[in-house]
């Protein structure tokens, strides 16, 4: 997708020191970083005057500062390009806006590297091209010169340069590297087509002028992975290197069959080592939209306009990807097996030229996609996009209306109107925040054919399941079960069963655990007895959440912001234990406050060490425990 810079007025100085050149690659045991960090609900930004990036990252992921909520953005997936940005403005010109990211607990953030500037393009035009290369010229100049000209990479090398720096000054705030958005971008040519057909990549590599991104050999887009994967892992041994968001598994076998040897691709004493030494995350891009339909035995093309199918499109896509890299040999015994991310993903609220399209399948989608995600072993996942780029009635493409928010351009902050979508992501965010999936809890639930979904433990040892009726109609999202736990599972007799929409209604009914009713819509059911549910309220007519509490940021440093939200005027105590339950702050004691919203500041002493600790918010008769992490 086409991607669009934000610039504002910052300068910072910033020290480089020299790095050692690294003498690993992707293909050695142990080269791969174990990632621990918990699933992260992730976006897109965009461009969308007169908002800043800060404007957009206040809505994303909530600002209490400012009295600014959220839609659960854990993460956020990102540009800095060269060109235009940051040789024009200098490379510190966004230090400030990923200093406030952090602020409000967004981190493990994607970037992507892409553009050279004007004076270090490649004006090449490969042969049958009629554009210039888009790529950096002097990719295969050395990489590394000691530290002769005050770096270790060589300064003529511009791209090892540009890494080199970019990384040096963001390495605090992101995990993962992108290198070039979409590589393998070729207009549907022939990327897609399978092995056998004419033109297809499995068996031909693809030309220059198919790489719509590149404009040039795929050669050489391994070396540009090579060089960013020796330069990043010597300035952030911890941080991974990926392409940026693959679409065809075609092309990451290209990859892997493929030196960066710029004759023909072959291995030799200069180029030993194939292209997938040279990434260990398998970010890719999928849009579900295209492939909703199969054909029967008669020849009947049959279409599957719904949300799980395409759900089951998406973990297809995944495995085929799998499967190529363990043809390959990347399966954890003969080289290490590679993390996967998702870093473009939606299918769009309205319907264009026949592929699926509705605001129902975008809202249930975008909660399957992530739970999805979580029980096939895809560690981040990143929604398209923040914002809807036109009105439902103007738009004229499905990527138009993929947002969580409506159309933010033109519109002063902070005048914002989430879609469903957004009202559904803020939902799943916030009831699973701190939980993992449990693919041995969600086998024991023995899910019927016409039931879906999944469990979700907490350190605590609290189960969170999100389960709904399986979608199996062309264009409907129309769906019901009704699910009964099993006696092995162990549920009370009573659950809350809470909906897509509660993040906005805090609407938290009971019901029975053995005859649950389910729709097309997930529904978030967890047991009345976990500190992480909302007690109803039985004073008030229309029953909703008792009180509601979030904490920021999170991770925390040095003091810690808990917004609260009573239904009443009430007693509160709060306290703050580590992990191994042990109390270390009292922060309030039979504290009365009124009703509405109200914010409690923590400054955490200094003796506080890092890691994992809980507070727990008694009102009344009713508490809620909320991990969060302290990080010093």
């Amino acid at each position: 997708m086409k991607k669009f810079y934000f610039v504002a007025s910052l300068y910072l100085c910033t020290t480089i020191g020299l790095k050692a050149q690294i003498n690993f690659t992707a293909n050695d045991a142990g080269s791969v970083p174990v990632y621990t960090t918990e699933f992260l609900y992730g976006s897109n930004m965009g461009y969308y005057p007169p908002w800043t990036n800060q404007n957009l990252a206040d809505i994303a992921a909530g600002n209490p500062a400012i009295n600014v909520k959220g839609i659960g953005i854990k993460s956020l997936h990102l540009p800095l390009p060269e060109k235009d940005f940051l040789d024009y403005w200098g490379y510190n010109i966004s230090v400030n806006d990923f200093i406030h990211y952090s602020s409000l607990g967004i981190k493990d953030n994607t970037v992507f590297l892409e553009f050279p500037s004007d004076a270090h393009a490649d004006n090449t035009v490969y042969p049958g091209c009629s554009n210039k290369s888009l790529l950096w010229s002097n990719l295969y100049t050395p990489i590394w010169d000691g530290g002769a000209n005050g770096t270790p990479v060589n300064e003529d090398n511009y791209f090892a340069l540009y890494v080199y720096k970019t990384v040096t000054i963001y390495k605090p705030w992101v995990k993962f590297w992108e290198v070039v958005n979409e590589p393998d971008f070729d207009n549907g040519l022939n990327g897609w087509r399978s092995p056998g057909d004419p033109g297809n990549w499995w068996d031909n590599n693809p030309s220059s002028c198919e790489l719509v991104n590149l404009q040039a050999p795929i050669f050489n887009y391994i070396r540009m992975m090579r060089i960013a994967y020796e330069v990043i892992k010597s300035v952030d041994p911890t941080a991974y290197v990926g392409m940026g968001g693959t679409g065809y598994p075609s092309f990451l076998d290209a990859m892997l069959r493929n030196t960066d040897n710029p004759v023909d691709g072959s291995v030799n004493a200069s180029y030993p080592v194939k292209g997938g030494g040279y990434f260990d995350v398998i970010s890719f891009h999928y849009y579900p939209m295209y492939d909703l339909r199969y054909v029967n035995s008669s020849g009947q093309t049959i279409p599957t306009r719904y949300s799980d199918a395409a759900v089951d499109q998406y973990i297809a896509r995944k495995n085929t990807l799998n499967a190529v890299l363990e043809s390959r040999g990347y399966n954890g015994i003969t080289y290490p097996e590679k993390v996967f991310i998702n870093t473009e993903n939606n299918v769009p609220r309205k319907s264009f030229n026949g592929y699926i399209g509705s605001d129902e399948a975008q809202r249930n989608y975008d909660i399957k996609a992530p739970i999805a995600s979580q029980l096939h072993n895809i560690r981040q996942w990143y929604i398209f996009s923040i914002a809807d780029n036109a009105t439902y009635d103007a738009a004229t493409d499905p990527f138009q209306v993929v947002g969580l928010y409506q159309p933010l351009a033109g519109n002063p902050p902070y005048n914002q109107q989430p879609n469903n979508s957004g009202i559904a992501y803020k939902t799943m965010s916030d009831l699973l925040n701190g939980f993992k999936a449990d693919t041995d809890q969600t086998k024991a639930l023995n899910l019927p054919a016409n039931v879906r979904g999944g469990a979700f433990k907490n350190a605590l040892g609290d189960y969170m399941y999100v389960l709904w009726a399986a979608t199996s109609i062309d264009n409907s999202e129309a769906a019901n079960a009704v699910y009964a736990f099993p006696a092995a599972v162990n549920t009370p007799a009573q659950v809350y069963q809470r909906s897509w929409d509660y993040s906005a209604t805090n609407y938290s009914p009971m019901t029975s655990s053995q005859a649950i009713a389910l729709t097309g819509a997930p529904s978030f059911i967890s047991s009345p007895l976990i500190v992480t549910a909302l007690k109803p309220d039985s004073a008030i007519s229309n029953p909703a959440a008792y009180f509601s509490v979030n904490l920021y940021p999170n991770p925390v440093k040095n003091r810690l912001t808990i917004k609260l939200h009573l239904r009443k005027k009430e007693k509160v105590s709060i306290k703050i234990t580590n992990s191994m339950g042990q109390p270390v702050i009292q922060a309030a004691n039979n504290t009365l406050y009124e009703t509405g919203d109200d914010f409690i500041y923590i400054p955490l002493p200094a003796s506080i060490t890092s890691g994992i600790y809980y507070c727990r918010l008694t009102a009344g008769n009713n508490t809620q425990t909320i991990k969060f992490i302290v990080t010093k």
